[in-house]
């Protein structure tokens, strides 16, 4: 384990992370037991108790898991002068490769990390709006489906934390680094960092496309808020639009805006945020926004029962429009950015 103040806060707040989605679990198990058993009235009064504190625990790990998730950047770019040649974070990624001990297992360990944080703050996120419609009811008629949202949340928190523990703990010292991106051994090279993702379309071809399908969002983001009108189809083609538009723009960071904002052909995002960390506000914006309007699209099919009819496409709506303001701040940052450069 390398040790060093990032190392030492990503191990507190990962410990208390699984500690709080064990108490999860165990708080719904026990609620499951006396579901199982029949309703009584000691028990409806028991399970009622325990899905208070799960949710109040539901929420403490939504705060953990977002703020461990900028540690996460932080603790890599700590580590970055811990192992001559490398350069940025995407060198710390590597280590491991190649390697035949327990240090193998690094890199996949980070990617899960890097797939469970969105994760958790998308499942965090539509949770949250199933139960503000479920609170604004007088019957509470999706109490059940908060519930077992309530153990999928606490699983992935508790696998998340898992992973950071397993990270944290296994030692790199002495594993050597292959050869990759942002080492100075490999600079002059053809690597993935010179390369883009998509060989044979030109950056502009890819700008056109992306900024099309983002306006088109945009659109239909506006419409939805508008209208305050949901349904099935309009929000299951509003979270396909949105995924689509977050893949390209995964693509668009990489092939067009890393190489604009470092100006050099170098298609490494990670460099940004040692080089250019005002740029990443306008990338956190955009991952932010896309959460929000998955969350609200995802909410819209599991929160869709005739108690919540009247009450659900208004929240939608403000759900809509955070996502909307969110695209607006990112498009407004990176726009300028792009221009003063």
């Amino acid at each position: 384990m390398i040790v060093n103040a990032y190392a030492i806060l990503s191990l507190f707040a990962c410990g208390l992370q699984c500690a709080v989605a064990m108490w999860l679990t165990g708080r719904w198990l026990n609620s499951r037991r006396v579901w199982s058993s029949g309703w009584t009235d000691g028990g409806a009064e028991a399970v009622e108790r325990n899905a208070y504190l799960m949710m109040t625990l539901a929420l403490v790990l939504l705060g953990l898991g977002l703020a461990s998730w900028p540690l996460l950047y932080l603790l890599l770019q700590s580590y970055v002068p811990s192992w001559p040649g490398v350069m940025c974070i995407d060198g710390v990624t590597r280590i491991g490769t190649g390697s035949l001990g327990a240090s193998r297992f690094l890199p996949g360990l980070l990617t899960a990390l890097q797939v469970f944080k969105p994760l958790l703050m998308l499942m965090g996120g539509a949770w949250l709006v199933i139960y503000l419609a479920n609170r604004a009811t007088s019957n509470a008629p999706l109490m059940r489906r908060l519930l077992w949202g309530l153990l999928i949340i606490g699983s992935t928190s508790l696998c998340d934390g898992v992973c950071t523990a397993c990270y944290l703990l296994i030692p790199k010292q002495e594993d050597h680094l292959a050869a990759g991106c942002c080492t100075q051994a490999t600079s002059t090279t053809t690597t993935r960092s010179s390369e883009p993702l998509l060989a044979g379309v030109s950056g502009t071809e890819l700008a056109v496309v992306f900024m099309l399908l983002w306006a088109g969002l945009l659109i239909l983001i506006l419409d939805s808020i508008r209208k305050q009108r949901g349904g099935p189809k309009r929000m299951g083609g509003l979270l396909a639009s949105t995924l689509v538009v977050s893949l390209l723009g995964g693509l668009f960071l990489v092939d067009v805006l890393s190489p604009a904002l470092l100006q050099r052909p170098h298609h490494c995002p990670y460099d940004l945020v040692s080089e250019l960390p005002e740029s990443v506000i306008g990338i956190v914006l955009f991952m932010v926004g896309s959460l929000w309007v998955a969350a609200g699209s995802i909410a819209s099919f599991c929160a869709d029962v005739p108690e919540t009819r009247e009450i659900l496409p208004g929240l939608q709506a403000r759900v809509l429009f955070l996502g909307l303001f969110s695209y607006l701040g990112s498009f407004s940052l990176l726009s300028v950015q792009w221009c003063v450069l």
